[in-house]
This record gives C-alpha cells, sequence and structure tokens, in this order.
C-alpha cells in the first residue's frame, strides 16, 4: 500500500512520534490503540500509520517494504543525532541529492553509499534491507 507512492517522513526526537503519509492534506488519525494510529483521509481511505514510541517499533510498519523501513531508521537516526540533510550528507562525503533519495525511500542506495551511512550512523540497522 504505502511502497508505490512518494512518502512524506515526520519525526519528532522530543516525543518519538513518527508519521508516515502517502500524501499531504486533510488527515484523520484513527487510534488503533497501544500507541499505533492509522492515518486516513477526511473520506476513509487509508493514507499511511503513525505511532508513539517509533524509534523502537518500527517493525510495525505495515505495507512497507524493508527499502522505505531502512529509509525512515536512517531519518529518525540522523534527527536524534540533530544532524540536518547537509550535514549528515557532508558527513558521509556525497552531495544533498543522493543523500535525499538514501532517505526518501524511493531509490536503492548502493554498497557504497550504506557503508559510508554506517560509519556515520553505525546504529541503523541494514540486516532486512536485503530481504
Amino acid at each position: 500500500m504505502l511502497e508505490d507512492r512518494k512518502l512524506y517522513i515526520h519525526y519528532d526526537v522530543k516525543t518519538d512520534y513518527l508519521e508516515i503519509l502517502t500524501q499531504k492534506g486533510e488527515v484523520v488519525a484513527h487510534d488503533a490503540g497501544n500507541g499505533k494510529f492509522d492515518l486516513k483521509t477526511t473520506r476513509g481511505k487509508l493514507i499511511g500509520h503513525a505511532f508513539m514510541d517509533a524509534s523502537s517499533r518500527l517493525d510495525e510498519l505495515e505495507g512497507m517494504t524493508p527499502l522505505v523501513k531502512f529509509s525512515v531508521q536512517v531519518k529518525i537516526a540522523r534527527l536524534k543525532r540533530g544532524f540536518t540533510l547537509e550535514k549528515m550528507a557532508k558527513q558521509m562525503g556525497i552531495g544533498l541529492l543522493p543523500y535525499q533519495r538514501l532517505e526518501s525511500g524511493n531509490n536503492n542506495p548502493t554498497l557504497k553509499t550504506i557503508l559510508k551511512l554506517k560509519e556515520v550512523l553505525p546504529e541503523v540497522s541494514v540486516d532486512k534491507l536485503a530481504s
């Protein structure tokens, strides 16, 4: 469901709240229990998910490819460190656009890029990326 569209990812480090949408606009959050929310349009169409305590619950991201889950994990790790997109790209020694593509979840990163990422953010897991 969420894997074939452009994603809009919001993560708040202070509250550990994650929101992933496939489209912007009017959104209604429906409490699915246990800190999980289904995000729907005002007409009831499911367009995303949200989580409280998100950094420990990434395995619950339904309908997402391993690449999208990886990109969300990367964004969370970057924001926890207080890095901007520009600073992260510079730390990795790559351009801003390639880094933005990495975080978008829409492009396959090269092994070289993943290795550079792991140097800067060793906590990011790549275990399920190839599954």
